[in-house]
């Protein structure tokens, strides 16, 4: 009984550890990445010769090809920025826009089921707007973006000791290297840019600092005067 018991407790978990390794595959391949004003391609994982397909988006049919017919039917909705290469399925949406993002379905007599699969579509990234700040303790560096998503990463690159505030903003000690660069790295999944910047420029220069800068010229400078003069006067005589 024990035996049994056992056995099947591995069966289970067995089974739990395929299930989840084939639903991350799935996932990872329903999920399609497009950039805004760029083309995208839609296509099944099942290759075969092709008698019809059909595009579906959210339900609604938005391109379909009959091989009788041999051309390709567009919705009004598409504006006719669908296109099809009938010997491999692959269906492209020509200049992606926002709106083009939904739940798409292809669908076939040729498959032996219809494939799902969820388009995304992002901007291609401009640079991240890197700024700081610096208290008597600490300086803390944010990156920026306009772009407002989901999909965005970052990523820091920094070599003096540092604390991430969250994945945006970091902190560091005023008393590193100030001369050091911090350069952030913005990711999606269909492009990338950087920035960096000097931490130096995030210290204010001090009142000492100043100071010392004043006291110089107050007391160097017409000590340099009047040796000028003094040898002015030397030539004179």
């Amino acid at each position: 009984m024990a035996t049994e018991l056992c056995w099947t407790s591995f069966q289970l978990r067995f089974a739990l550890v395929l299930f989840i390794l084939l639903d991350s595959g799935m996932c990872e391949r329903n999920n399609i990445f497009g950039l805004r004003n760029e083309s995208v391609t839609l296509s099944p994982s099942h290759k075969t010769k092709f008698k019809d397909i059909t595009l579906k988006k959210n339900k609604d049919k938005v391109a379909e090809w009959l091989e009788n017919s041999g051309s390709l039917w567009n919705s009004i909705s598409f504006k006719g920025r669908i296109t099809l290469d009938p010997q491999s399925g692959t269906f492209t949406i020509l200049r992606a826009e926002a709106s083009d993002e939904g739940q798409y379905e292809i669908e076939s007599s040729s498959l032996p089921a219809s494939e799902s699969m969820t388009l995304h579509i992002v901007d291609k990234l401009l640079q991240p707007d890197l700024t700081c700040a610096s208290d008597e303790e600490n300086i803390t560096v944010s990156c920026n973006m306009t772009e407002d998503s989901n999909f965005l990463n970052y990523s820091w690159n920094i070599t003096e000791p540092h604390v991430h505030l969250s994945e945006k903003m970091v902190q560091l000690s005023r008393t590193v290297n100030l001369y050091q660069s911090v350069q952030c790295t913005v990711s999606n999944p269909m492009s990338k840019n950087e920035s960096s910047l000097i931490l130096r420029i995030c210290v204010p220069e001090t009142n000492g600092a100043r100071n010392r800068y004043g006291i110089f010229g107050a007391v160097i400078l017409p000590f340099l005067t009047v040796l000028y003069i003094t040898g002015i006067l030397e030539e004179k005589k």
